[in-house]
C-alpha cells in the first residue's frame, strides 16, 4: 500500500489535473477550435478561454453545450488585453480545486501530440530540485530560441536595452560570438535550457507558484505583462527551463501585419496609437528593472531614438505628413517617460474601442 503522499503526487503527475487557459479575441475562432481540440486530444481536465470580447461568442456559447464541463468560458464585457485576460483565466483555474497544473496557450498555439505527458514528466523531474519553476515549450518559429538551446545559453533579456536594442548586437555577426555575451547554462543540457523570462504561449506551472509570484498585472494591458510575470519567477531565485521539443505551432504564422511600402507601423495613418503607446511604455517599464550603465542604457536610447523618430520618418518623409509625424513623436515621448516613471496608472486608452 503507497503511503498518502505518494499517491497524492502520483495522482498530480495526470493530466486530468491539468488546465488549459487560452484567451481570444476578434474573429479568431477558426484558430481557436484547433487549439481546443489539440487539447482535447491530449485528455487536459478542463479548457479555460476567456473571450476577451471577441466575435465568436456565439460559436463558443454552442461549443460549450457540446463540451460540457469540459470547456468554460469566461465572456468579457470589452477587451482588456493580454494581461487582464491571461489574469482572468489564471483565477478562474487557481480557483478550481480540480486544478493543480495550467498550461497558458494563446489562441493560434496547437500543441503537439505528447506535449502534455512531456510536460508532466519534465515537472516531475524537475519538482524534485525546486518549487519555484515553469517549463516554456518552444513554438516552431522562434528560431532564436531554438539556437539558444543548442548552444546551451541561458535566454535572457540585455542588461540596459532599450525597447529590446542593444549597441552590442550591432556587432555580433553570428549566433556563437553572440554566445560569448550570454552566460553559458551548466545546469541543463539540449533540448531544455535555462530562460529568465518566457512568453505566455506555451508556459506549463504548478498553480502554488501563483501564491509566490502573484497574477498577471492587467495594467499593463498589453505587451511586456508575459515577461512582467515571469521574470517575478526569477528574481525569487526560481527557474524557466526553455524546453525545445515538443512544440507549439502558432498556426496564423505569419500573422496579418500592416505594411505600407516599408513605412514602420508607428508611422502609419491607420495605426492604432494604443498599440504603440503601450508597446512602448511597457518594454521601458520592464527594461528598468534591467539597467546597471546609465551611459549604455542612455546610448540605447538616444540610438532607438534616431531610428524610430528620424530616420523612418526620412525614408518615408513623402508618405508621411509633419502633422501626424509630430504627433505619433509626442506620443513616444509620453509613452517613454510614463514607463522610465513606471507610471501604468496613466493610460489614457480605457476608453478607446480596441482593433485587437
Amino acid at each position: 500500500m503507497m503511503p498518502d503522499k505518494l499517491e497524492k503526487e502520483i495522482a498530480i503527475l495526470d493530466a486530468r489535473s491539468v488546465y488549459c487557459v487560452i484567451v481570444t479575441y476578434g474573429d479568431r475562432f477558426h484558430f481557436l477550435k484547433q487549439v481546443i481540440d489539440a487539447c482535447l486530444k491530449e485528455d487536459v481536465e478542463k479548457i479555460v478561454v476567456v473571450d476577451n470580447n471577441s466575435k465568436s461568442s456565439e460559436k463558443l456559447k454552442e461549443l460549450e453545450k457540446t463540451l460540457g464541463n469540459r470547456l468554460k468560458v469566461i465572456y468579457l464585457e470589452k477587451n482588456t488585453g493580454s494581461a487582464g485576460g491571461y489574469k482572468v483565466g489564471i483565477e478562474e483555474a487557481y480557483n478550481d480545486k480540480n486544478c493543480q497544473l495550467i498550461l497558458l496557450l494563446d489562441d493560434d498555439n496547437v500543441i503537439c501530440h505528447g506535449l502534455i505527458q512531456q510536460a508532466l514528466n519534465l515537472w516531475n523531474y524537475f519538482k524534485e530540485t525546486s518549487n519555484l519553476f515553469a517549463l516554456s515549450f518552444l513554438r516552431h518559429f522562434f528560431i532564436n530560441d531554438l539556437w539558444t538551446i543548442k548552444l546551451g545559453l541561458v535566454k535572457k533579456i540585455d542588461n540596459n536595452n532599450f525597447c529590446g536594442l542593444h549597441i552590442r548586437t550591432a556587432f555580433l555577426k553570428t549566433m556563437r560570438k553572440y554566445s560569448k555575451e550570454y552566460l553559458k547554462n551548466k545546469d541543463t543540457l539540449f533540448p531544455i535550457t535555462k530562460a529568465t523570462v518566457a512568453a505566455y504561449g506555451g508556459l506549463f506551472f504548478h498553480k502554488d507558484i501563483i501564491s509566490m509570484i502573484g497574477f498577471p498585472n492587467e495594467k499593463f494591458f498589453l505587451y511586456g505583462d508575459d515577461y512582467d510575470f515571469t521574470y517575478r519567477i526569477t528574481e525569487k531565485s526560481g527557474a524557466i527551463y526553455l524546453c525545445a521539443f515538443p512544440t507549439i505551432t502558432d498556426v496564423d504564422w505569419p500573422p496579418e501585419r500592416k505594411t505600407l511600402d516599408g513605412i514602420h507601423y508607428f508611422f502609419q495613418k491607420d495605426a492604432n496609437e494604443a498599440i504603440i503607446y503601450y508597446s512602448i511604455r511597457n518594454r521601458v517599464f520592464v527594461g528598468r528593472k534591467h539597467i546597471t550603465n546609465y551611459l549604455v542604457y542612455g546610448l540605447n536610447l538616444a540610438i532607438w531614438f534616431i531610428y524610430y523618430c528620424i530616420f523612418l520618418y526620412l525614408i518615408a518623409i513623402k508618405k508621411v505628413n509633419f502633422k501626424l509625424y509630430k504627433r505619433r513623436v509626442k506620443l513616444f515621448y509620453k509613452a517613454i517617460i510614463d514607463g522610465y516613471k513606471k507610471d501604468l496608472e496613466n493610460a489614457f486608452f480605457d476608453k478607446q474601442e480596441l482593433n485587437l
